[in-house]
């Protein structure tokens, strides 16, 4: 039978040991298999402890009656390690992840640690590096890339080992917007075409934009589920947990004080620039 949901989370409670309550609080979502779904909230909110529990780094409070499953899955202390080897993460700093001297050596990385023969090793860490635009730079050292260009090498490490579900945990945040552009871009289109899940946990309001689906969490609770047009649409909601919204709506918002308003389904720049131009022709 299919699998059609890649992560599945129900009533899931969570604690730090230094904590007094949960920072999690009985939530529930459901993350379809092959699409992008971004995470936002404030400071606190319980963004990363989600993705360390999907990635079983974390288990979830044992006296709750929490489930979680990932990529078909139960995650339990039993299968922890099939679910890692299905989940890879892409971290904010990149250089928190490299431990090659080359930037082939530190792709091969995980391969060797999964025993595959070394002619196999290098025609996938060629691939991979192929696939972000990163395999002229095989022989270099990591330390001497851009941020975007350590991004890149960092992602083509974790597609080297095949992961169905893609973990962004701040992964672009370092980036200016050229760099960030270009890695979105280029996850975009792995996702589409190796059939990956996405999850991103974002500040960045254009990024979250960009997904399938947006959750917000507030406190260690679910506020809303929805696509990137409704929840961004719900100004007063989001600026009462006190995150931005997107250059466009804020936009919007403007024009509407000045008594133009603009049909909701727009939501890109040059979407909106067209709208206006054709208003001016009707004058």
């Amino acid at each position: 039978m299919p699998i059609n949901d890649a992560i599945i989370f129900q009533n899931v409670r969570f604690t730090y040991p230094e904590t007094k309550g949960p920072v999690l609080k009985n939530v529930s979502f459901k993350v379809k298999k092959g699409t992008w779904i971004s995470l936002i909230g404030h400071n606190g909110s319980g963004k990363s402890t989600i993705s360390k529990l999907v990635n079983g780094l974390l288990l979830p409070d044992s006296n709750s009656h929490s489930q979680i499953s990932v990529a078909g899955l139960n995650l339990n202390s039993k299968n922890i390690w099939n679910i890692r080897e299905k989940v890879g993460i892409v971290f904010q700093n990149p250089d928190n992840q490299f431990v090659g001297a080359t930037v082939g050596d530190d792709v091969a990385f995980g391969l060797e640690n999964r025993g595959v023969s070394r002619q196999k090793m290098i025609k996938i860490v060629k691939q991979v590096l192929s696939e972000v635009g990163m395999l002229d730079y095989i022989d270099a050292e990591p330390a001497n890339l851009s941020g975007g260009q350590k991004q890149r090498v960092a992602i083509a490490g974790i597609l080297a080992v095949e992961p169905e579900i893609i973990i962004l945990d701040e992964s672009t945040s370092m980036l200016d917007p050229s760099g960030r552009a270009q890695i979105l871009k280029i996850i975009r289109r792995l996702m589409k075409a190796k059939d990956l899940t996405i999850l991103s946990i974002t500040h960045d309001i254009d990024e979250a934009s960009m997904a399938d689906d947006v959750i917000v969490l507030n406190d260690g609770q679910i506020l809303d589920q929805d696509t990137p047009l409704n929840i961004f649409s719900k100004v007063e909601m989001l600026q009462r947990i006190g995150l931005d919204i997107p250059f466009v709506e804020k936009l919007k918002l403007k024009l509407k004080e000045m008594g133009i308003k603009i049909p909701k389904e727009l939501q890109t720049k040059d979407e909106l620039k067209q709208y206006l131009c054709q208003l001016d022709l009707k004058k």
